[in-house]
């Protein structure tokens, strides 16, 4: 029967597992780049850890969601350029209309372009980017607007209400959209009581041009500027709205930056320390063991050593 160790035996058992311990640690370090692997490694730092890493992914998401609303609002402003250049035609359509000198040949031409401006303008509204319309308000599922051959009109807006906003980095909200039937069709009044429906303006064009109507058409021209002056607006708050996102973004990209800073001085391992501190660990291991073994051997335990 072996008797126990002695007490010098353990202690040096005990010192040399300390040393191991040591240089085991320092070696991960070293390979993993990191010096926090669990909470007992660091616990004053780990509550700041957690916190930097969860406003990180936080700033992710929130980066993520302005690129998706980016791709929303320029295809908005796009669209609403396209709409404009579209007024613009029908303010032609209109001047053409009125010279009274019109063969009835011109009559139909104007008139069935007057028809095609429609679907051009309906196409607008109907913009959709990864399956979601744009202008369909907080039912973006819903396509916004059609068109009923029978009534010879569009029919009346399917969306809902656009309360779709953004964030800063920090928490500040910014709108981010317009319902379609605010742009295009359910505009209200100007200040002489002219609807500022685009697509009620096209209508009354169409239908003055297809009954030669001359007072009508001067009556759709006044509608036509009432809403090209109205989509302008528009076309401004998607203006303001792009330049919203670019600095919510290049905040964001800062946000990152710090953070990823801030979690580098956090986690990130001192390599040349832990270089060091593996290099140590290894020398004192090898000075225990060179040490020990010069000892007279006086007890069975350090002969089986």
């Amino acid at each position: 029967m072996i008797n126990s160790l002695s007490a010098s035996d353990a202690t040096f058992l005990r010192n040399i597992e300390k040393i191991q311990a040591r240089g085991e640690r320092a070696q991960l370090e070293v390979t993993s780049g990191k010096r926090i692997f669990t909470a007992s490694d660091e616990p004053d730092g780990v509550s700041a850890l957690l916190t930097t890493r969860a406003e990180i992914e936080a700033n992710e998401q929130l980066t993520n969601n302005l690129g998706r609303t980016k791709a929303e609002v320029d295809a908005a402003e796009n669209g609403l350029q396209q709409a404009i250049k579209v007024l613009e035609r029908a303010r032609t359509l209109a001047t053409q209309g009125k010279n009274g000198f019109n063969v009835e040949s011109t009559w139909t031409a104007l008139s069935l372009e007057a028809g095609d401006l429609t679907q051009q303008l309906l196409n607008v509204s109907n913009l959709a980017i990864e399956g979601r319309y744009i202008f369909a308000g907080n039912s973006d599922a819903n396509q916004p607007f059609d068109y009923d051959p029978g009534l010879e009109a569009v029919t009346s807006y399917a969306g809902s209400a656009a309360t779709r906003q953004s964030l800063f980095p920090g928490g500040n909200p910014f709108d981010v959209a317009r319902s379609g039937d605010v742009i295009f069709d359910n505009a209200g009044f100007d200040s002489n009581s002219v609807s500022k429906s685009a697509f009620a303006a096209l209508k009354s064009l169409r239908d003055a041009l297809t009954a030669k109507d001359e007072d009508g058409l001067r009556t759709a021209l006044q509608a036509i500027e009432t809403s090209a002056k109205h989509i302008s607006g528009e076309l401004s708050f998607y203006g303001a709205t792009q330049r919203r996102v670019v600095e919510a973004t290049s905040a964001a990209q800062s946000t990152t930056l710090r953070l990823s800073s801030q979690l580098t001085r956090l986690e990130d391992s001192d390599l040349t320390q832990a270089i060091l501190e593996s290099q140590q660990a290894q020398f004192q291991l090898q000075a225990a063991f060179q040490i020990r073994g010069a000892r007279p051997r006086q007890t069975l335990f350090d002969y089986l050593g």
